[in-house]
C-alpha cells in the first residue's frame, strides 16, 4: 500500500492550477454519484463529499482540499438541500448541519494535510536510514576485507617460521596455529549481515573448508574427504568454533589415520537435529592406537575449550569396523553476545 501511494503521488502533477482542475473535477464527479444516489441518500447531502476530501487533500495539499470542502458544500446546497436550485438554506437546522459539515470538511483537509507531510518526513528519514545502513554494511566489508588481507599475512609470516623451526613440536604448533588462522580467515570471507548480526552459512562455509584441505593439505595423497552439510546460518563465533574443531579433526586424521600412504575416507557430516546442531567426523583409518592423544595435544585441548563455548560436548570414540568417529553436539541457537551485539541466531 505504502508502494502504492508513492507511485500514485509522484506520478501527479505539481503544477496547483493542475491540482485545482483535478480538484474540480473529483468534487464534479462525485456530485454526480451523489445525484444518482439521491433516491438513497437524500438524507444525507454531505455524506459522499467527505472521503473525496480526504483523498484529495492526502494526494495534493491543504489549499486542495479547503477547495474541496468549499465546493462540496456550494453543490451540497445548491443541488441536494431545500430550496434547490439556491444557495440559501431555509430550515435552521440544514444551515447548522451545513456549518458543522464547513468545519468538519476543512477539518479533514487540515488533518489529511499533516498526515501526508508526516508520511513525508517519515519516507524521508526511512531512505536517510537505509542509506546509512548501506555505507555502514560498505564500511563493514571493507573493514572485514583488510582484516582477512591481514590475517593471511600473519598466515604467510607463521609459514615461514614453520619452515625455519624444523621438524618437532615447534614445528606442529606454528602449523596448527596456522591452520587456526586460515578457518577464521573463511570465516570473514563469507561474512554477510543480517538483521544487524553478522553470520555465516554453515553449507558455504564446512564445504569451502573442507574442499580447501582436500587442495591444499591432501595433495596427491589417497584419501578422500567427503562433506555433507545441512544449511544453516551460524553466529560469527559460532562459525568460528564449529570450523575450527572441524579442521582440527579432520587435520587430526590426515596426520594420524593413514600412515605409510594408506588409503582412505574422511566423512564430514552436520547436521540439524531436534536437540540441536551435530558435527561429526568420521575416518575409516588405523583407529586408536592408544589411550594417549598423539602429537602435542594442543588441539584436543582447544577442541575441547571451544566445545565447552559452545555450551556442547565433543566425544572422540573408535569406530565399531575401524577408523575413528568424532562427535560435536551443541545447541543450534546461541544466546546474544554480552556486548548485546544482536539478537540470538543459530
Amino acid at each position: 500500500m505504502e508502494e502504492f501511494y508513492r507511485r500514485l503521488s509522484s506520478s501527479l502533477p505539481r503544477a496547483a492550477w493542475a491540482q485545482y482542475g483535478i480538484t474540480l473535477l473529483l468534487v464534479g464527479l462525485t456530485a454526480l454519484v451523489r445525484h444518482a444516489l439521491d433516491p438513497l441518500l437524500f438524507k444525507y447531502p454531505f455524506l459522499l463529499f467527505i472521503p473525496t476530501i480526504f483523498v484529495i487533500a492526502l494526494l495534493f495539499d491543504r489549499g486542495s482540499g479547503y477547495l474541496a470542502a468549499a465546493l462540496s458544500g456550494l453543490c451540497s446546497a445548491w443541488f441536494f438541500m431545500k430550496p434547490e436550485g439556491m444557495l440559501w438554506i431555509a430550515e435552521p437546522g440544514d444551515r447548522l448541519a451545513f456549518l458543522i459539515y464547513l468545519g468538519v470538511g476543512f477539518g479533514i483537509a487540515g488533518g489529511a494535510h499533516a498526515l501526508r507531510r508526516a508520511n513525508e518526513r517519515l519516507r524521508d528519514y526511512s531512505d536517510r536510514l537505509a542509506a546509512a545502513n548501506e555505507e555502514k554494511d560498505l564500511m563493514l566489508h571493507e573493514i572485514h576485507h583488510r582484516i582477512r588481507n591481514d590475517l593471511q599475512q600473519i598466515c604467510a609470516q607463521l609459514t615461514l617460521a614453520a619452515h625455519k623451526a624444523g621438524a618437532g613440536a615447534e614445528q606442529d604448533i606454528v602449523s596448527g596455529t596456522i591452520e587456526r588462522i586460515g578457518v577464521l580467515a573463511r570465516v570473514y570471507v563469507r561474512l554477510r549481515r543480517v538483521e544487524g548480526v553478522n553470520i555465516v552459512s554453515s553449507k558455504d562455509f564446512l564445504e569451502s573448508l573442507v574442499e580447501d584441505i582436500q587442495l591444499g593439505v591432501v595433495g596427491v595423497r589417497p584419501v578422500a574427504v567427503i562433506a555433507e552439510v545441512d544449511d544453516a546460518d551460524l553466529d560469527m563465533s559460532v562459525a568460528v568454533a564449529v570450523g575450527t574443531i572441524a579442521n582440527e579433526l579432520i587435520t587430526n586424521a590426515l596426520k594420524y589415520a593413514f600412515p605409510d600412504g594408506r588409503a582412505g575416507r574422511i566423512e564430514l557430516s552436520f547436521h540439524k537435529e531436534e536437540t540441536g546442531c551435530v558435527l561429526r567426523v568420521c575416518d575409516d583409518g588405523v583407529g586408536m592406537l592408544s589411550e594417549r592423544p598423539q602429537g602435542t595435544g594442543l588441539g584436543g585441548r582447544i577442541m575441547q575449550l571451544l566445545a565447552l563455548q559452545l555450551r556442547g560436548s565433543l566425544d572422540i570414540e573408535p569406530r565399531p569396523e575401524r577408523g575413528v568417529k568424532a562427535t560435536l553436539r551443541f545447541p543450534c541457537c546461541q544466546a546474544a553476545s554480552p556486548a548485546g551485539d544482536g539478537p540470538a541466531v543459530c
